[in-house]
């Protein structure tokens, strides 16, 4: 009797941490459309500075992911194929239509909402605020049935971005921890953690005078946070619960993966409930809870598509993957990064600047009217 040894050859992934990136930008955009449309039709009792917010989350996160995208395809020139040799009957295919539709949209409806803050522009001191003012292109009123409208649309173009960003990868028959409904349902619901997450950001980057969130502003996003971390919760155990190769929870490092994912999404929900609230919180709880729910958005994205790659499909492994520190890796989250945080501050800038500056002049012509007063 012979004994024949078979080595599987160790493969590399299919997809690179430029995938997860992809999912947390896109992800944010599409959610920040729903929450804008929310926020848009109860405008009486939303702030302008969080609907602001929302729209710019929208519209860098469609601008952003998608460059992602490009770095997870190994080379940009790949995406012409798409056009070239249209498959309808591939998700990734249809994708390639959908994208560029939700961007224009997202773009649109956030140039729709600042219009107004962009005319503002014109009667700012220096030059290059008064030349941005004519991004506006023209004096006329966006009416509010346009801006609905358009507010619409968007979402239903970002709910077929997350169906196309589910299906994808859902459809892999060869990993159940993927080909399961739990996985793009899971995807969809963590975005709205990055999207509160990145909309908090902006809003502390605004100018303003105010040093609070509104009272329907927390319960919007308070109520948000802890329905998609609390149904986050109760759906890990159970897409946990769906590998068919070995249980998840028997695994030392799995147990540690899920034990992570559980005190993050914990976290995002107390945070929540205790610094998203009427009264004045120091902005400090605002940006911890901000940091805190993009890092539970990417960390759920990175357990579930990277770590399950490290799952062997037909013996035992393992298959341990190491971050690089180069452009596919490290680098390359930093780079993203820092390229929605460029975006995010010229954005916010937009967003009626120079606040302090406008009180200033007002005190002072207040001043000295008392003083002419006076005499």
């Amino acid at each position: 009797m012979n004994i024949t040894e078979v080595l599987v050859q160790p493969e590399a992934i299919a997809w690179l941490p430029w995938a997860v990136q992809y999912f947390l930008y896109i992800g944010s955009a599409y959610a920040a459309a729903i929450l804008f449309l929310i926020a848009l039709l109860f405008d009486t009792h939303t702030s302008h500075r969080l609907r602001a917010a929302l729209v710019l989350t929208l519209a860098i996160g469609s601008i952003v992911g998608p460059l992602a995208l490009t770095g997870d395809l190994h080379q940009p020139g790949r995406a012409w194929h798409f056009y070239a040799h249209l498959t309808p009957w591939s998700w990734m295919s249809l994708g390639s239509l959908f994208l560029p539709l939700f961007s224009g949209l997202a773009v649109a409806t956030a140039w729709l909402y600042l219009r107004d803050d962009l005319m503002s522009l014109e009667t700012q001191s220096g030059k290059i605020f008064p030349l941005l003012s004519k991004l506006s292109l023209g004096r006329w009123k966006t009416s509010r049935q346009l801006m609905l409208s358009c507010a619409v649309i968007t979402v239903f173009s970002g709910l077929s971005i997350a169906l196309y960003t589910g299906a994808e990868i859902a459809i892999v028959q060869s990993r159940s921890l993927w080909n399961q409904p739990a996985s793009p349902v899971i995807w969809f619901i963590t975005a709205f953690l990055g999207a509160i997450g990145f909309s908090l950001l902006i809003w502390l980057m605004i100018p303003s005078t105010s040093k609070k969130l509104t009272s329907s502003d927390t319960r919007l996003l308070r109520q948000t946070t802890t329905i998609s971390g609390v149904l986050t919760l109760l759906l890990i155990p159970i897409w946990a619960s769906n590998n068919a190769n070995f249980a998840l929870y028997g695994s030392p490092i799995w147990v540690k993966h899920i034990a992570l994912l559980t005190t993050l999404l914990l976290g995002c929900v107390l945070l929540a409930l205790f610094t998203l609230r009427d009264t004045k919180r120091h902005l400090i709880g605002v940006l911890i809870t901000s940091l805190i729910a993009i890092t539970t958005a990417w960390a759920v994205r990175w357990v579930t598509m990277m770590e399950v790659q490290t799952i062997a499909k037909f013996d035992v492994g393992p298959y341990p993957y190491d971050l690089p520190s180069g452009g596919n890796g490290l680098l390359g989250i930093i780079g993203m990064f820092g390229l929605w945080l460029a975006l995010a501050l010229f954005g916010s800038e937009l967003v009626k600047p120079k606040l302090k500056s406008k009180l200033k002049r007002d005190t002072n012509t207040l001043a000295n009217e008392t003083a002419v007063t006076k005499h």
